[in-house]
């Protein structure tokens, strides 16, 4: 498997370890450098009498190192993968892995193989005990989640009341205490819609009032479809609960019989980080080629305890997906993954232009109007600068903007790539604008 710098660069932790990672990325730095098709693996002089050995399953991306490191990956996996990215062909090649290198990759094996073998579990006391224990607490939720509710429709109606020109005097704490009830009341989905009102723009954005209209409307047909969940179907419940706050546990999915599986050749589109409340959130977009369905898979953290990725942007991954039931099956976990490939057989299909791309999305929203960010593949896109503004034209000049979220230094890379050629777009729609992750250009895709 070959993988770029830039892929790399996306597993890191944090800045300081990618840093001290490129410090290790000379390859004549390491004392042992070798791999085969499964795993990749280099000894490097440490602080200690003997060097660290270091390991990567090139097969499902993971890290191991003997350096004291919490990080995954530490600094020594970040230095070994950018050296192999920068100089594969001064790592040997030879299938006679060293014996710590055998006896992990052999047991992540046997890991991945029980974990394809759910067996059905076999009922018992202990077991109906324990489902009892489960939906009494369930229950116990239900009804204070219906509190916060109350109370939250209450808090609405009085800000529909006294009129949204009053929102930019309110000030943080106003929304803040709401959204701190909505907590208690074991409801932070909605406690993240009130703090939409108090992160708007309100002294430079001249949208204000459409966009707190908007959070408004959602928040208000939120509250109404969760009062009346006991009349809608068990995918329309599951989406709700999600939507105020109930988690899924992939555990659970997985042990899970009769959950969707579907198997396919995925292209890792891209990945977006951001950090909230203290909560890191890496959101991986994935594409199967054959089905054309797209994916996301969610990791979360926190500053103190970092993202472990399993996901390489930019790669073709071979792999079942299993998803999380919803109205529209989106968020998914890797059931099992067989590895890596090269090269695309199959094309994905894509969208025409901006006026297929907007049927699309209304279709979506006809069907849960919660949707939000929508992976799409776009033909023939251009780069415009329209009065400081980035926007996305196509072949019939209809244009969309970029997303705000997109950084500069992506739009560089952009721009040197493409220029003003079309190019076939794979991105994110999203509210505020599309958001570009790469580029599918014939069998290849190029991540941005």
């Amino acid at each position: 498997m070959n993988f770029s710098e830039q892929q790399v660069e996306t597993l890191a932790p944090d800045a300081a370890s990618l840093k001290a990672g490129k410090a290790l990325s000379n390859a004549n730095q390491w004392l042992v450098k070798q791999m085969n098709e499964r795993v990749l693996w280099g000894e490097i002089k440490g602080s200690g009498s003997k060097p660290y050995r270091t390991q990567i399953d090139l097969q499902n991306i993971a890290y191991k190192c003997s350096c004291p490191s919490f990080k995954f990956p530490c600094k020594h996996g970040i230095g070994l993968m950018l050296a192999f990215a920068k100089q594969p062909t001064l790592f040997s090649k030879t299938d006679n892995e060293p014996d710590w290198v055998k006896e992990w990759m052999d047991k992540r094996s046997q890991k991945a193989e029980k974990k394809a073998e759910v067996s059905t579990p076999i009922s018992s006391d202990n077991d109906e005990k324990a489902q009892k224990s489960k939906e009494k607490r369930q229950n116990e939720r239900l009804l204070q989640v219906e509190g916060g509710i109350a109370e939250l429709e209450l808090w609405l109606k009085d800000l529909l009341r006294t009129g949204f020109l009053s929102l930019p005097s309110k000030g943080v704490q106003y929304f803040e205490q709401t959204a701190a009830r909505m907590v208690d009341a074991k409801a932070t989905g909605l406690a993240g819609r009130v703090r939409a009102f108090r992160d708007l723009n309100y002294l430079h954005n001249n949208d204000w009032q459409k966009e707190s209209l908007r959070i408004a409307a959602e928040l208000f047909l939120l509250i109404e479809a969760f009062k009346n969940a006991s009349k809608l179907s068990p995918e329309w419940q599951q989406s709700l609960k999600n939507l105020v706050g109930w988690n899924q546990s992939s555990k659970e999915l997985l042990q899970n019989h009769d959950a969707e599986k579907v198997k396919d050749i995925w292209i890792a589109l891209g990945q977006e980080q951001q950090e909230s409340e203290g909560i890191i959130v890496q959101r991986n977009w994935l594409w199967g080629t054959k089905t054309n369905r797209s994916a996301l898979m969610l990791n979360f953290g926190t500053p103190y305890s970092p993202l472990e990725n399993v996901i390489l942007p930019g790669t073709f991954i071979e792999a079942e997906l299993a998803f999380f039931p919803a109205v529209l099956p989106h968020r998914a976990v890797i059931y099992l993954q067989k590895g890596f490939v090269e090269k695309l057989d199959t094309i994905p299909e894509m969208l025409d232009d901006w006026t297929a791309a907007f049927q699309y999305r209304s279709e979506l929203l006809s069907k849960y109007p919660f949707v939000n960010d929508i992976p799409m593949i776009i033909k023939g896109l251009r780069f415009v600068l329209n009065q400081k503004k980035h926007i996305l034209c196509d072949a019939n000049k209809y244009y969309h903007e970029i997303s705000l979220s997109w950084t500069e230094e992506k739009m560089l890379t952009l721009y040197a790539y493409a220029g003003s050629t079309p190019v076939n777009l794979a991105g994110v729609f999203r509210r505020d604008g599309f958001l570009p992750l790469g580029i599918v250009e014939g069998d290849n895709y190029l991540m941005l």
